[in-house]
């Protein structure tokens, strides 16, 4: 019998691919996750939420991942915008929305990579300039995932001092403009896109926090724990579909999976020891490894399921061409400079061959 988690992660998978090729809004899927409550997970017990601990968070992300990271998207930015107004100072903001937030009576998300990555030449995208008692927010968020669907948003700006500020933008103020969801590799369904701000007076009853050098520096909404856990649940799903091909199969390829199975369940564990380490000490342990390890993995399953999968690998019909697709996401979904630059360094070991070599 399945535990709840794994019905989820069943119940999901049985639409994903549905979800992914017609590219709307997964409407079913979410349906599924409020009956397993988890838009309370991640919200604070005071406001209405469940508040998991960090191993029964990554458990919980694990299973939506391994069944939809379309699913798993929405939920994670979603989560990521309850984060920010939980650890924020405005307490009015915690007890009107978060417990709307639990109760899945309103839709919300993040708009914060304008601060946590450079463009154009690393001037802002998104300013905040005084405005009375509230600010003035020019530009775009270049990724809000579920854009067109949100109540809010969770906006991150900068001042022309240079410091940066977090908001609550609502999306029914006037300046606010959502473009077309963008076509994206994978997980299109999640309509992700660009959302400007021409003009937009944000009151300060919707300021999380006062302006600060760096905004992000004591929370993230999308947490690496995040990534890492999703990873690893749609690692996992990839494990099952190369072992279902490897036990029709014998000799070199079925020993591969083997081992691809083996290196999936040693980072999986060294991801729950590391979050049982967290759970236990209040000094944060190395994950930036584990997180490498994962991106690894992902692109090594990804060609092992094209390989395994053969020719139905490329119909977009079938599960094992989302799963390649989504693998590569995890090479640009919050990732930092360090963490791509291992990723790239794993696969130029060893280094390329010396031309007289390349010739034998």
């Amino acid at each position: 019998m399945r535990t709840p988690l794994q019905q989820l992660s069943h119940d999901l998978a049985r639409l994903a691919t549905h979800y992914d090729i017609s590219g709307e809004w997964p409407e079913r899927s979410l349906a599924r996750l409020t009956e397993a409550g988890a838009w309370a997970w991640m919200v604070p017990a005071a406001f209405g939420g469940t508040e998991l601990a960090l191993v029964p968070q990554l458990q919980a992300y694990e299973a939506v991942a391994a069944g939809c990271m379309s699913s798993l998207l929405i939920l994670s930015q979603r989560d990521g915008a309850c984060e920010l107004i939980a650890g924020g100072r405005n307490d009015r903001l915690k007890r009107e929305l978060l417990p709307r937030l639990a109760a899945n009576e309103m839709m919300a998300s993040v708009g914060i990579s304008q601060i946590t990555t450079s463009h154009q030449g690393g001037k802002p995208v998104l300013t905040a300039e005084p405005a009375g008692d509230g600010y003035c927010l020019r530009g775009f968020m270049p990724w809000v995932t579920s854009a067109e669907k949100c109540d809010v948003i969770v906006a991150g700006a900068v001042l022309p001092d240079g410091r940066q500020v977090l908001l609550v933008v609502r999306t029914d103020l006037r300046g606010v403009q959502i473009d077309r969801a963008m076509n994206l590799m994978a997980l299109e369904c999640t309509r992700t896109a660009e959302v400007h701000c021409r003009d937009v007076v944000v009151e300060s009853a919707w300021v999380i926090a006062p302006p600060a050098e760096k905004a992000l520096s004591r929370t993230s909404p999308v947490k690496i724990w995040t990534v890492v856990a999703s990873g690893i649940g749609l690692a996992g799903t990839m494990i099952e579909l190369i072992g279902s091909h490897a036990e029709r199969g014998n000799g070199a390829l079925r020993e591969q999976a083997e081992d691809l199975f083996l290196r999936y369940r040693a980072i999986r564990e060294r991801m729950y020891k590391s979050a049982e380490e967290l759970a236990e000490s209040e000094e944060n342990p190395p994950i930036t490894g584990v997180r490498v390890a994962v991106n690894d993995l992902l692109v090594r399953l990804a060609v092992a399921t094209l390989v395994f999968a053969k020719g139905s690998g490329f119909i977009r019909q079938r599960d094992a061409q989302r799963l390649v697709r989504e693998a590569m996401f995890f090479l640009v979904w919050s990732a930092p400079e360090d963490v791509r630059s291992q990723t790239l360094a794993g696969f130029l070991d060893p280094p390329l061959p010396e031309s007289k070599s390349l010739a034998t």
